[in-house]
């Protein structure tokens, strides 16, 4: 008895699909590279249709932020009010700087400067620690990563609009009545 080596038919070779085939493939079923950035357009929609989260975000964080305090939300305007009244005392009482610039002229600058400021740099500061204070949400949550700073300077102008009325009240105390001129504010804080 002889024995034959017997051996299976090998499989029919596929041809290994060209790169172009596999992409063409997976956007027809609607896959993406995993960890693309998107188009700046694109981000930009991503950013707009999660408008209402950061809105709805930054209030949030306005209200959590002044809860425990005793005056509430009061302080959020009493704080720059007292810094400018301790600049004023600096600056304008102890070294002098206000020499030759009228009282009418010099309080309402140094308020309006203490208020802006303080809106730049509490800006500022929370924007830098926006994503780095949330990881739990960001790690969480797929969204545009751009809305937490985005919201964290939407949260210092809602504090700032706050200001501005009394703002107003104190440049209107010291003798500057509402004109055209300050309409100026509207553009000069979205540049800012």
């Amino acid at each position: 008895m002889s024995q034959a080596l017997h051996t299976p038919p090998s499989p029919p070779v596929r041809p290994v699909p060209a790169e172009d085939d596999l992409a063409a493939l997976a956007a027809r079923h609607g896959l993406t590279v995993s960890g693309a950035r998107p188009t700046l357009p694109d981000y930009v929609r991503e950013l707009w249709a999660r408008r209402h989260f950061i809105l709805a975000f930054s209030r949030a964080k306005l209200t959590a932020q002044y809860s425990q305090a005793k005056l509430g939300q009061l302080w959020q305007v009493a704080t720059p009010l007292l810094n400018a009244a301790v600049y004023f005392f600096i600056f304008g009482l102890l070294l002098g700087a206000r020499r030759g610039i009228p009282s009418d002229v010099y309080v309402p600058f140094l308020v309006t400067g203490v208020f802006v400021f303080t809106f730049t740099q509490s800006s500022v500061l929370a924007g830098v620690r926006a994503i780095s204070g949330n990881l739990g949400l960001v790690r969480a949550l797929h969204f545009p990563r751009a809305a937490l700073p985005v919201s964290f300077a939407l949260q210092q102008l809602q504090q700032l609009l706050f200001s501005m009325v009394v703002l107003v009240v104190v440049v209107m105390a010291f003798g500057s009545m509402p004109a055209p001129s300050w309409l100026l504010v509207v553009p000069a804080l979205l540049l800012q």
